[in-house]
C-alpha cells in the first residue's frame, strides 16, 4: 500500500510542478525489487518471522545469550570465497543438520541482497531427531565484505550471524563468524554447543572444497 501512495504522491505533485515531485518520484524508483516463491513453508516462515519480529522489540527478553567467533582461513581469494560461503546452499551436504533450503522471498534494497527462507533441518536430541524447520533471514553486503543472518526456531532459539572477509593479501581469505545464540536458560548450553560443532564442521568441508576446487 505504501508504494501505491508513493505513486500517487508523485504523480500528483509533478502535476503541481513542485521540487517534491522529484523526492517522490525519487523513492518510488528505489523501491526494493522482489522475487516471491510460493511453497507449502511460506506461511509458518511468516508466523514465525512475526514472532521472532515481535521479540527484538521486546525489552524484557529474559532469554540467555553466549556469544562465540569462528575464524578460518581459507586458501583462495576473497571474491571467491565470498561468491561460495555466502550462498547458503553451499552448506547442503557439509553441514551436518541441513537437508534443504527453501527460498520465499529475495529482494535487491539499495545494493544489499536480503532472503528470507526456511532451512530444513534433521536436528540430534539424544537418542532422536528433532526435524527442525530454521526461519532465516540473510542480507548480503558485498561492497562491505560481510553479511549478516538471523534464525528463529522452535522453541524460541534465535541466532544471529554476522560473516566478515579478510583478504590477508597472500592470495588467502580470512572468514569470521560472529555467532549470538539466544535461548532459554536450560537449552542455551545445548544450543550453543551444537551450533558451534555444526558451523565448525560446514566451515571446514566448505574450506576443503573450494581448496580442492569442488566449489
Amino acid at each position: 500500500m505504501r508504494f501505491t501512495v508513493g505513486y500517487a504522491l508523485a504523480i500528483a505533485c509533478a502535476a503541481m510542478g513542485t521540487p517534491t515531485a522529484v523526492s517522490a518520484v525519487a523513492r518510488a524508483e528505489s523501491a526494493p525489487s522482489c522475487i516471491e516463491s510460493d511453497n507449502d513453508y511460506k506461511l509458518e516462515w511468516q508466523v514465525s518471522w512475526s514472532i521472532y519480529e515481535a521479540e527484538q522489540r521486546n525489552p524484557d527478553d529474559g532469554r540467555a545469550v553466549t556469544e562465540v567467533d569462528l575464524p578460518i582461513t581459507i586458501d583462495a581469494p576473497l571474491d571467491k570465497v565470498w561468491s561460495v560461503y555466502s550462498d547458503f546452499r553451499s552448506g547442503l551436504g557439509r553441514h551436518s543438520f541441513l537437508k534443504d533450503i527453501i527460498v520465499h522471498r529475495t529482494c535487491d534494497e539499495d545494493g544489499v541482497q536480503v532472503t528470507d527462507f526456511t532451512a530444513l533441518e534433521d536436528i540430534p536430541m539424544g537418542p532422536i531427531t528433532f526435524p527442525g524447520h530454521t526461519q532465516a533471514q540473510q542480507r548480503l553486503h558485498p561492497d562491505e565484505n560481510y553479511y549478516t543472518s538471523d534464525t528463529w526456531d522452535i522453541p524460541n532459539v534465535t541466532t544471529h550471524q554476522v560473516v566478515t572477509f579478510t583478504d590477508n593479501g597472500d592470495g588467502t581469505t580470512t572468514v569470521n563468524e560472529h555467532l549470538k545464540f539466544v535461548a532459554d536458560q536450560p537449552l542455551i548450553a545445548f544450543t550453543a554447543d551444537n551450533g558451534v560443532a555444526a558451523h565448525l564442521a560446514s566451515q571446514e568441508a566448505v574450506k576443503a572444497d573450494i581448496e580442492n576446487g569442488t566449489l
